[in-house]
């Protein structure tokens, strides 16, 4: 093998976007013939046109060292060649990841299509007909560089969305409650909790919180924003920093809700709204007060009773559409041994709306048949699989499980 010109002058690794000034004529480009003469001839070609950065290799075998050590950005190569012919360079080369995405160029003077077609199916990139024209050679090269510096610099593009998105996603789930925050309310409140979350894209419109009131009580939310993505995520960003703010005071669950309408009116774009479950649960007085934005209908079982989950059905008006929106309150028993089930419409709406796994009757029914005292946690489990064993599919919206189990009260 001979290199000639400026060969081997950048670093083998860095990519092609990042050399010289972005201009293809910094392509390390490999011509691959066993013909000195052939060789010759294209390396004339392309060093007249400005490309210099250039080396040679005699057959496919030597070729597929110069691939490992130099890492060209393109190949130009003959098809029939001694020790190594153009067809098993070509699915060698493809068959490294390293060097799967190299544009390969045949020179080839088999008219057959038999043999084009077993050349494309081999890994070519495009075929030169032999005797080879420089413009259509120069031309190729051409169309072929600038398609792989679009990739590299869509792919650098992708990689840096990815990242950003990483770090989106954590910020976002940072918003819902840790393991530790759980952990001290049930330290200090009679309850178990567990939840699931998890975004239909990455980014996703769902939050949810749970926090002291006082002593006695405890309030907990689930919303679901419109949309899904960055959008969504943004507006689940907007609402935990209002309410985290604490101008909102928190007299009954309907108020509340009031309050929060009245600021998505103000912030929210035209057409985007929110629904909303609000619950306070008053350990004193085992109550549950509630209120509804439109949410999913919730599930709740009065422990002290023997009637199994209920449906809450409080259809209530979407967050963020009119100012004069009103919500109203509702209390219910809330003793010893009762559970609050709280879910976005994903759950009910997998794979599809018409033909969902748990339509809200089905769930109240897989609820009762499943719950014996079991923890929160043993019960999401059990409706995730269920939901997972029927539509294996992930759900093509956010899904939020929150389960609150009252155990009894503490001395």
């Amino acid at each position: 093998m001979s290199a000639l010109g400026q060969s081997f002058v950048f670093d083998p690794r860095t990519p092609f976007d990042e050399r010289g000034a972005g201009d293809v004529k910094e392509a390390r480009i490999l011509i691959i013939d066993d013909s000195v003469a052939v060789r010759r001839a294209i390396d004339a070609y392309l060093r007249t046109d400005g490309f210099l950065n250039l080396a040679h290799a005699r057959d496919g075998a030597e070729g597929l060292q110069v691939v490992e050590t130099w890492h060209p950005d393109l190949i130009i190569t003959d098809l029939t060649m001694p020790n190594l012919d153009g067809f098993e360079l070509c699915r060698r080369v493809r068959s490294d990841a390293e060097s799967s995405d190299i544009p390969i160029l045949v020179q080839t003077g088999m008219n057959k299509s038999v043999h084009r077609a077993e050349a494309f199916s081999a890994g070519a990139t495009d075929l030169i007909t032999k005797p080879i024209s420089s413009g259509e050679l120069l031309g190729r090269v051409r169309v072929h560089l600038e398609h792989r510096k679009l990739i590299e610099r869509l792919s650098e593009f992708q990689r840096h969305i990815s990242q950003e998105l990483d770090q989106a996603r954590a910020m976002q789930r940072s918003l819902l409650p840790a393991d530790d925050a759980m952990h001290h309310l049930e330290a200090r409140f009679p309850i178990a909790l567990a939840s699931y979350y998890e975004a239909s894209i990455g980014l996703g419109g769902d939050i949810w919180d749970v926090r002291a009131l006082d002593d006695n009580r405890l309030m907990i939310f689930s919303a679901d924003f419109s949309g899904h993505g960055v959008g969504a995520a943004l507006n689940t960003f907007r609402l935990h920093s209002f309410i985290l703010g604490g101008s909102l005071r928190v007299d009954d669950a309907a108020s509340w809700l009031a309050g929060l309408n009245r600021f998505l009116c103000d912030v929210f774009p035209v057409g985007q709204f929110a629904t909303m479950f609000c619950g306070i649960i008053d350990f004193a007085a085992s109550t549950l007060q509630y209120a509804s934005a439109a949410a999913p209908w919730q599930m709740v079982r009065d422990g002290e009773a023997d009637g199994g989950f209920e449906i809450i059905a409080d259809p209530g008006f979407p967050l963020g559409l009119s100012r004069e929106a009103t919500y109203e309150n509702h209390m219910r028993r809330f003793g010893p041994d009762s559970v609050l089930f709280l879910y976005s419409d994903a759950l009910i709406e997998t794979p599809d709306m018409l033909n969902p796994v748990f339509s809200i009757e089905r769930l109240r029914a897989f609820l009762d048949a499943h719950w014996d005292k079991t923890s929160p946690a043993a019960i999401q489990r059990a409706v995730l699989e269920e939901l997972n064993r029927v539509a294996p599919e992930k759900p093509s919206d956010d899904l939020t499980i929150v389960t609150l189990h009252r155990v009894g009260d503490r001395p």
